[in-house]
């Protein structure tokens, strides 16, 4: 394990464990190393060892048996999680990869950010915010929360975002075109918050997404901020190499 990096201990172990499992290191119905042999193992306190055990519980790769001990599952799988692949058409199925768990809309003073992306000016720079928890298998692993200027976000209604992706309901609901999209892509660590909503540890490593949505003539319409737990996505990108003499090099491929 990695001391001196700012990610969980247990979260690292867990990781290591959960790696093996799908190594077939362990045999289905085996008996697991406990909280004090985990402990041992991995220099840890009973605490630290404890959470390890319920973390992968949760994940269903063992199973706990009250004075009997703990054993290896007997049919365990890597959750099927969404693929991201960076393209527009991954921004409706990630919306209908997951659940909505939970779903709120108001009206807020925006961010310094925010107002820059949305290009709001003077006095008034009041926006919708959308904050969305999704759920794959019963587990959170994405916290959305998005901005929209104000004549945009009072026509969203709620139970449309339990049900359909935003940019679903822009497109088709709204008849709001979405002519471009600006991401950007980097690895954070979980504040209290939002480790809150993600049901993970301060500190726990994220997939961040950074979304501007541009309509017609470059008018920006909204902005997310999606956080993805780190162990619950994947970014899948296909290259392809060009042809021809002006075609040189890699490129992505839909």
């Amino acid at each position: 394990m990695e001391h001196e990096i700012p990610i969980p201990r247990y979260y690292q172990i867990v990781h290591l464990l959960e790696k093996r499992f799908h190594d077939n290191h362990y045999v289905p119905g085996e008996r697991f190393p406990s909280e004090k042999e985990l402990g041992l193992t991995f220099g840890v306190s009973r605490i630290t060892a404890r959470r390890v055990l319920e973390e992968m519980v949760k994940l269903g790769l063992v199973t706990r048996h009250q004075g009997k001990g703990t054993y290896v599952a007997m049919n365990f799988e890597r959750p099927d999680f969404p693929k991201f692949t960076g393209l527009i058409d991954s921004l409706f199925m990630i919306g209908r990869g997951g659940v909505v768990k939970k779903a709120s809309v108001e009206e807020v003073l925006a961010p310094p950010k925010v107002r820059a992306a949305l290009q709001l000016t003077g006095s008034d720079a009041s926006t919708t915010r959308i904050q969305r928890v999704l759920l794959v298998h019963d587990r959170p692993y994405a916290y959305h929360e998005n901005f929209y200027p104000v004549s945009i976000g009072k026509k969203i209604q709620t139970p449309d975002l339990m049900k359909y992706p935003l940019l679903e309901i822009l497109e088709k609901k709204l008849h709001i075109p979405v002519i471009e999209v600006r991401q950007v892509i980097e690895a954070v660590v979980a504040d209290t918050e939002v480790a809150e909503r993600l049901e993970v540890s301060f500190g726990s490593p994220l997939f961040y997404v950074e979304r501007l949505l541009l309509g017609e003539k470059g008018t920006p319409i909204g902005f997310t901020q999606a956080y993805h737990r780190g162990d619950g996505y994947r970014l899948s990108v296909t290259l392809v190499k060009g042809e021809g003499n002006r075609a040189k090099g890699w490129r992505w491929s839909a």
